[in-house]
């Protein structure tokens, strides 16, 4: 049987799952927000533009890959 996607991305407490295991949200918030900020500025120096879903996906992939094992996927809802 499928795992929902709150049991596949969320600890029981409600944080988001993450390849570093903090458990703790606001040590996470912490975290990818230093994360993103040092990246979405490798992005903006590189001037990526975003014209399609794909693009999107990417940049995401970029910002988001250090923490997080689903970053630039799109995630279905398995009902």
């Amino acid at each position: 049987m499928a795992e929902d996607w709150i049991t596949a991305t969320l600890y029981p407490n409600g944080t988001m799952k993450n390849k570093l295991g903090i458990r703790d949200a606001a040590k996470l918030a912490d975290v990818e927000f230093q994360i993103a900020a040092e990246r979405e500025l490798l992005l903006l120096k590189q001037k990526v533009k975003v014209s399609q879903i794909e693009d999107l996906k990417k940049v995401h992939q970029i910002m988001f890959s250090p923490l997080y094992e689903w970053a630039g996927n799109r995630l279905s809802i398995i009902k």
